[in-house]
C-alpha cells in the first residue's frame, strides 16, 4: 500500500492550470490534473500514459514495471467558461519479478515464473472543474471521486481497493513575459471499507516553473517546465490523533507542444530523490516517463 501511494505521486499528480483570458495565456495540459476548465459547448479528450519502473529494496532485487493509461473526458457546461465535468477511466498494467525477467518496458507481459502481473481497468472516476471567481481565472478548483472496479485481488495488488475523494486547489500566475509559476494542493481521502477499516488522509503539494520558449505565427507554442512535489499520508492512531504513514519528495522536467486550439502533446520525466525509510524501493532506481495527448473539440461538437 505504501508503494502504491507513491505511484499516485507519479501517475496522478492531480495538478491544474486555469484558462487565462490574456494573450500570453498558459492553458497547459501536461498531466491528467494539469488541464484548464473546458469552454462552454466544447468536449475535451485527454489520453495520458505514465510508465513507472523501480527495483525492490529487499534482497530479491525484483523490478516493477507499471504502465497506467488515463483516459479523461470533459464537457464545458458554463456560458462564462467556469464549469466543466466528465469521467476518468484508469487502466493499469503491472509486472513484478526477477530483474532478468522484467525489463523496463515489460508492463504488458505475462507473469514471470517467480513474480506477478496484473492487466485491468482499475478505477472509474467523476471529475468537476470550476473557476470560483469570475475575475480570477488563474485560480481553479477540481473535485474527483474514484471507484475501484477490478477484481478483489487486483484491487489489493494495485492499492486501488478503496473509494477515494479529492479536492484540488490550483493557482497559475504569469510573473514575467513567458514565465509562469503553478502551485497546487490536493487533499485526498481513501475511505474505510469492509476490507480496510482505516481511512487514509493524503496531502500532495506540487509546484511548477514553466517557460514558454517558442511561439510561431500560426499559433504553435512550446513550453519547458521543471517541477517538484511533496507527498505525505496519514492515518489515525488508536485513541490518538493522526500519524504520518509515509512521505516522498519528487522532482521532474518536461515539455509541451501546443499545435493549435484543439491539439497538444506533452512529454515528462519524474524521479523520487527522497522518501521515507519504510518504502521498499531501492534508492536511485525509480523513474517515471509520461506521454500525453489532449484534444479539445470545437463548440457544439467534437
Amino acid at each position: 500500500m505504501r508503494i502504491i501511494a507513491l505511484f499516485v505521486v507519479a501517475l496522478f499528480p492531480w495538478w491544474a492550470v486555469a484558462q487565462n483570458t490574456v494573450e500570453d495565456s498558459l492553458g497547459l495540459a501536461i498531466a491528467p490534473g494539469l488541464t484548464p476548465v473546458v469552454a462552454d459547448g466544447q468536449t475535451e479528450i485527454g489520453f495520458f500514459n505514465t510508465f513507472v519502473t523501480y527495483r525492490s529494496a529487499d534482497s530479491s532485487g525484483y523490478r516493477a514495471a507499471i504502465l497506467t493509461n488515463f483516459l479523461q473526458l470533459q464537457r464545458g457546461m458554463s456560458r462564462q467558461n467556469r464549469l466543466s465535468a466528465g469521467v476518468d477511466l484508469i487502466f493499469t498494467n503491472l509486472r513484478f519479478g526477477p530483474l532478468s525477467e522484467v525489463g523496463p518496458f515489460a508492463a504488458f507481459g505475462p507473469a514471470p515464473e517467480l513474480g506477478s502481473a496484473t492487466h485491468t481497468l482499475s478505477a472509474v472516476g467523476l471529475r468537476v472543474r470550476v473557476v470560483p471567481f469570475l475575475n480570477n481565472y488563474e485560480f481553479t478548483v477540481q473535485s474527483s471521486l474514484y471507484f475501484p472496479v477490478s477484481t478483489q485481488q487486483n484491487r489489493i495488488t494495485l492499492g486501488e481497493d478503496r473509494t477515494r475523494f479529492s479536492i484540488q486547489a490550483n493557482y497559475a500566475t504569469l510573473f514575467a513575459p513567458g514565465w509562469y509559476v503553478v502551485g497546487q494542493i490536493s487533499p485526498q481521502l481513501r475511505l474505510a471499507n469492509d476490507d480496510r477499516d482505516q481511512t487514509t488522509w493524503e496531502l500532495p503539494l506540487q509546484a511548477y516553473l514553466i517557460r514558454r520558449i517558442l511561439t510561431t505565427g500560426s499559433g504553435n507554442r512550446l513550453y519547458l517546465y521543471g517541477s517538484t512535489g511533496y507527498f505525505s499520508s496519514f492515518e489515525k492512531r488508536y485513541k490518538a490523533g493522526l500519524r504520518q504513514v509515509n512521505w516522498s519528495w519528487s522532482a521532474g522536467a518536461g515539455a509541451q507542444w501546443v499545435f493549435n486550439a484543439q491539439w497538444s502533446l506533452s512529454l515528462g520525466w519524474q524521479a523520487l530523490p527522497a522518501f521515507d525509510e519504510t518504502t521498499s524501493i531501492k534508492k536511485g532506481t525509480y523513474s517515471a516517463l509520461s506521454v500525453g495527448v489532449r484534444y479539445v473539440g470545437k463548440r457544439g461538437g467534437f
